[in-house]
């Protein structure tokens, strides 16, 4: 007999087994998890859960989660819900040997979550990239095969600026069935608005997002509109050179949004080197003459 399911009825030892098979997971390890996310539920200092974040998904499915930009607090109620529902939950890392900023947040808002990193090349040359995106792609789907719902954790929005449309888009194609969802999530841009109370648009303007600083002196002197710099790499003096040029007064630097050495700080007052991959700076838009802002 199987030590770990002895005391289990037979029908519940077959399908453990085949589950265990088809994962690659011990029994043991598979009921531990178990009844780790059934006591995280359970305790009192957990948020209760409510019908309108109770998660009902058919298995296999695949879900990604955006986790927001690093402040637990800011995960949303679905999004934690679809974490613990999950029987893997994969994080995007592109280092498989640290603790990314995704997976510190599942962490801290589901400890019960067993947790799967996957290594992906972002900066790489397009032939890299798309080995490292269909080694993620293998991964998800083998998961898939064993009849999971898998969640994948992004940080900020899953469908904004992160892999998981285009992984989406393989699995869609090579598993037509499988139903695929997003839950959305806070991004850091947002988050550092709110924070600072930036208005991030207005009537009549829109917001651009970048993750390009080539493109940025033209979208600065194109329009009015408020310009997001996302996820690109630069550095505080060329930013601070187009701010002038561009005459975008109140440019904001947002470095570590939602984590405890959080910063956010006018470009002025930005060191002159490197920026942060994850930071976002934010040139507010140019108020437009003759349009009623007031509402």
């Amino acid at each position: 007999m199987r030590k770990s399911s002895i005391y289990l009825p037979e029908e519940l030892k077959q399908s453990l087994a085949r589950v265990a098979t088809g994962t690659g997971r011990s029994e043991a390890d598979l009921i531990r998890h178990a009844i780790e996310r059934f006591i995280t539920v359970a305790m009192p200092t957990a948020p209760p859960a409510s019908a309108g974040t109770a998660i009902s998904s058919p298995r296999p499915a695949l879900i990604g989660v955006g986790v927001g930009p690093g402040d637990p607090g800011l995960l949303t109620g679905r999004a934690r819900a679809t974490l613990l529902a999950a029987d893997r939950v994969f994080v995007i890392t592109t280092d498989p040997r640290s603790v990314g900023r995704a997976e510190m947040v599942v962490r801290a808002a589901t400890p019960a979550a067993l947790l799967e990193r996957l290594p992906f090349a972002i900066a790489s040359d397009p032939a890299s990239r798309e080995r490292s995106l269909r080694a993620v792609a293998d991964a998800v789907e083998a998961a898939l095969a064993a009849a999971e719902l898998v969640a994948v954790a992004l940080l900020g929005d899953p469908c904004q600026w992160s892999i998981f449309p285009e992984l989406a888009a393989i699995v869609r194609a090579e598993r037509p069935g499988v139903p695929i969802l997003a839950e959305p999530g806070i991004t850091s841009y947002q988050a550092a608005a709110s924070d600072a109370v930036v208005p991030l648009g207005r009537p009549g303007a829109a917001i651009v997002v970048l993750g390009d600083v080539a493109e940025l002196a033209e979208r600065l002197s194109a329009t009015d509109d408020a310009v997001i710099l996302y996820k690109a790499t630069t550095d505080g003096a060329t930013l601070k050179v187009l701010a002038a040029e561009h005459d975008r007064d109140g440019t904001l630097v947002a470095e570590l949004s939602g984590l405890p050495g959080q910063r956010i700080v006018a470009l002025g007052d930005a060191a002159d080197g490197p920026i942060s991959y994850l930071a976002t700076v934010i040139f507010p838009g140019r108020r437009r003459v003759g349009i009623d802002t007031s509402r």
